[in-house]
């Protein structure tokens, strides 16, 4: 995805963009659609390439790190796509600057926020160099690691969230409706979520479109009565269990 999001930027990139991928079919498959991508080993692209994402499960992190260890230098730049392994770790394990970059799935229409934490020997530059690189194809919103898995359930587990969410709306819909068929009910929730994701761009706060669309004692508000009574629990627990799982896997990481 964040290749496909770089190589189909509008302003594009002057440097060659590299990718490795243990799946040959993946890298053949990227190839044919984008002509100005190079491939490689894994070794070779860290022997190429300064500025590095390693985008593998956290638990594929030390056998990755091992595989191109031997040409790190203090030069190179290594970006990590997981909140799972923590950066001073990170940085204790290889000689290279370190930072965090959580993407988000919405990069592949080269939209929504991309997350960017500098690691603890980043420089300026290292950070300017991948703030230009991600504002080619989302928004980029700099925090603290302490502040990762919040923010990581908004942008980068927030389009699985939504969707799930639009699919049970839907779905409610033709239970309701069963004569209108299901994927007329997914275009009907989704255009309405699109033109609604527009109205803060034309300057419509929320508090204004509840204000506009409930009227004490109508169906809209009797919808968001029942919203209320159990929306604010599911988030809760949806930011509770994200941060136990994530808690299980850093204790398992070894680098």
């Amino acid at each position: 995805m964040l290749v496909r999001a770089l190589l189909g930027a509008d302003r594009r990139l002057d440097e060659d963009v590299w990718a490795s991928n243990r799946s040959p079919e993946k890298l053949e498959d990227l190839s044919i659609h984008h002509h100005r991508l190079r491939t490689g080993e894994t070794l070779e692209l860290a022997q190429e390439c300064k500025t590095l994402f390693l985008c593998v499960r956290p638990e594929d992190t030390a056998e990755a790190l091992e595989e191109i260890k031997s040409a790190l230098t203090a030069e190179h730049l290594l970006a990590l796509i997981t909140n799972v392994v923590e950066l001073d770790q990170l940085a204790a394990a290889v000689p290279c600057r370190t930072a965090k970059v959580i993407p988000s799935f919405a990069q592949f229409v080269r939209r929504g926020v991309s997350l960017l934490i500098p690691g603890p020997r980043s420089t300026k530059d290292d950070i300017e160099r991948l703030r230009d690189l991600l504002e080619r194809v989302s928004h980029v919103y700099e925090i603290e690691e302490s502040q990762s898995r919040a923010a990581t359930n908004v942008v980068s587990c927030g389009p699985g969230f939504l969707a799930r969410f639009c699919a049970g709306w839907a779905e409610a819909a033709h239970q309701m409706q069963p004569d209108i068929p299901i994927d007329d009910w997914e275009f009907l929730v989704w255009e309405t979520v699109r033109a609604v994701a527009e109205l803060p761009r034309a300057g419509v706060a929320e508090k204004e479109i509840l204000e506009e669309v409930s009227t004490p004692g109508g169906m809209t508000y009797e919808g968001l009565q029942a919203m209320d009574q159990v929306l604010p629990q599911m988030w809760t627990e949806v930011m509770r269990r994200t941060a136990e799982r994530e808690k299980v896997l850093r204790e398992a990481i070894r680098l």
